[in-house]
């Protein structure tokens, strides 16, 4: 019976053995899988257009906000069969470059490398006649009736 036992044993070490050799194999495996991923990331910049999934992974909005912008026409698409939506990637940045914030350079604008007081006038109009986001949107609650 005893020399059952050590048999049991070595042949559990031997399998313990064989275990750790094909984790020791697994390891460049892993660095694959972590250069598969970083291609995964980066093939968005080879892309000219993007579907609707594809889309939100670039911007980095959820699916109910990227939905929400296109049936409120904020945001370029295009629907070649008027289901699928597509993005242009260009059209993409531009939008995501709107609504620049001015840096402290260009609201002061004594030290010269500010805005001259004709293109501040140009953007403060031009600002006026732009369509309003859907975030700076004003809404009005419900109000309760006070008796």
């Amino acid at each position: 019976m005893l020399n059952n036992r050590t048999t049991f044993m070595e042949r559990l070490n031997d399998r313990v053995a064989a275990i750790e050799a094909l984790l020791q194999k697994l390891e460049p495996v892993e660095g694959l899988l972590e250069r598969l991923t970083l291609l995964e990331e980066n093939i968005y910049t080879t892309k000219n257009m993007f579907t609707f999934m594809e889309a939100c992974a670039y911007l980095g909005v959820s699916e109910s906000l990227l939905y929400k912008l296109t049936s409120t026409k904020e945001i370029p698409h295009y629907k070649p069969r008027g289901k699928m939506v597509y993005f242009d990637k260009a059209e993409l940045d531009a939008w995501l470059k709107q609504n620049n914030v001015p840096t402290l350079g260009n609201v002061i604008g004594d030290d010269g490398c500010g805005m001259r007081n004709d293109e501040a006038d140009n953007a403060e109009t031009e600002q006026k006649n732009r369509r309003v986001p859907y975030f700076k949107r004003v809404r009005y609650a419900k109000r309760n009736k006070q008796q």
